[in-house]
């Protein structure tokens, strides 16, 4: 499997290996942010698109924290049942290439599934795969195939990088929000006030927050 263009990894250059350091500083603080995220219709919504707390999420597959966050994430959405979506966001990091490809074969499995299907092929790449770019990228077409889709249609579209431009929107709008590492969350509350964790909160961390935005009018 080819690794993706450098076009792409250009667009996501300025988060080089000094981002992939800073990760292992531990979690911050939730700050209040400055009401700027705005849910788009091509974001990737686990939950109710109406749901009145949303946690926006700038992750990529082959972060070791954001792996580790994700059963995290999962379970706030589960037991907030309809009062919190999660919104993921593309951000690979030019140190792992091969998320890139992830990101494509994500948006393929999107491309014939929708969210469900997004959701899915994303809980078994962190659930099957290992991280840090060890992955082995013939695992994808096989991820998709057990998910019931065409192998061969699967991997014509992500060896087409058709998607690139959606990916490189998602970097895009990082960059403009100050995402400098991953993962990032955006929690937004019913109001549009937003809290922002720049590492990886803990469970009682991220709960407390949610509750905090849903007081929110």
């Amino acid at each position: 499997k080819k690794i993706l263009t450098l076009g792409i990894a250009i667009v996501a250059i300025g988060i080089g290996v000094a981002l992939f350091l800073n990760k292992a500083q531990g979690p911050k603080d939730a700050q209040d942010g400055s009401g700027a995220v705005r849910l788009e219709a091509q974001d990737h919504v686990l939950g109710e698109r109406s749901a009145p707390v949303k946690i926006v999420e700038y992750a990529e597959a082959e972060c070791i924290y954001c792996k580790r966050l994700h059963p995290i994430l999962l379970r706030i959405i589960e037991e907030y049942d309809g009062r919190v979506a999660l919104v993921w966001r593309h951000f690979p990091l030019t140190i792992h290439p091969k998320s890139f490809n992830e990101a494509l074969a994500l948006e393929c499995v999107a491309e014939e599934g929708g969210d469900e299907a997004f959701y899915t092929y994303l809980n078994r790449l962190f659930a099957v795969t290992p991280s840090s770019n060890r992955i082995d990228l013939k695992v994808l077409p096989e991820l998709a195939k057990e998910q019931g889709f065409s192998e061969k249609e699967f991997t014509e579209c992500v060896s087409s990088e058709r998607y690139i431009g959606r990916v490189r929107a998602d970097i895009t709008t990082g960059f403009n929000l100050g995402v400098d590492s991953v993962p990032h969350l955006i929690v937004i509350a019913p109001n549009g006030k937003e809290f922002v964790f720049g590492n990886s909160p803990s469970h009682a961390a991220l709960r407390a927050v949610v509750e905090t935005a849903l007081s929110e009018k």
